[in-house]
């Protein structure tokens, strides 16, 4: 029963609490997320992908953790992005969804959280 409220209260907040706004920067070196910077040696690759109707680069990481930056692109171009993430990171026509996603593709399709 404990389980099943805390499940539904972290739905709740995460439903209602706006995420924050994060600034990005791409340079020469590498990409700067706030006050982290990640460089070029430590990135993979790179896709573009659509969630919840707002386009996100997400840029894949060497290292286990964070595994992947997912960045809005907001006013920006999905052309100047991938224009200037190409002569650094491979681009990725297509990824294949892990088992993560397609439990969570499942799960929102199932049981929305907002009302349409």
């Amino acid at each position: 029963m404990v389980v099943i409220v805390a499940l539904v209260f972290v739905s709740f907040a995460l439903a209602t609490v706006p995420p924050k706004d994060f600034k990005y920067r791409i340079s020469t070196e590498g990409i700067m997320v706030e006050d982290r910077f990640f460089l070029w040696k430590e990135l993979y690759d790179f896709y573009f992908k659509k969630v919840d109707g707002v386009e996100t680069v997400h840029v894949r990481t060497q290292a286990y953790l964070p595994g992947e930056l997912i960045l809005t692109l907001g006013s920006v171009e999905k052309n100047e992005v991938k224009k200037a993430l190409i002569p650094y990171l491979s681009f990725r026509e297509y990824v294949k969804p892990t088992f993560m996603e397609k439990s969570g593709d499942w799960l929102s399709k199932n049981f929305p959280l907002e009302n349409k």
